[in-house]
């Protein structure tokens, strides 16, 4: 499959589907692109390697958004789970 990111166009292999693939490499020539406004003589090297952190931090806050966001439903479901079951408990018998 190819795509196009900064105008150079690219034949990448990966184990996802096709409409991933191009979704990435739209998301990676978006940054670029940015970063190229931002430092117009910036080397293109430079401007790579500035994407790729800036794309790993995104990736990282995100994890630790996931992981909190975890722990919080996780915490909630036993709260949850305790309320029901001391309801039930307390419950008079049914008929």
């Amino acid at each position: 499959m190819t795509v196009e990111i900064l105008g150079r166009t690219l034949t990448l292999r990966a184990a996802v589907p096709p409409e991933v693939l191009k979704q990435v490499a739209q998301v990676v020539d978006e940054q670029l692109r940015e970063l190229q406004r931002a430092h117009p003589a910036g080397h293109p090297t430079d401007l790579a390697i500035l994407a790729a952190l800036n794309l790993a931090c995104e990736c990282l806050e995100t994890k630790e958004d996931y992981q909190q966001l975890h722990a919080q439903i996780e915490a909630r479901s036993r709260q949850l789970i305790q309320m029901l079951e001391a309801h039930e408990s307390q419950a008079p018998p049914g008929p």
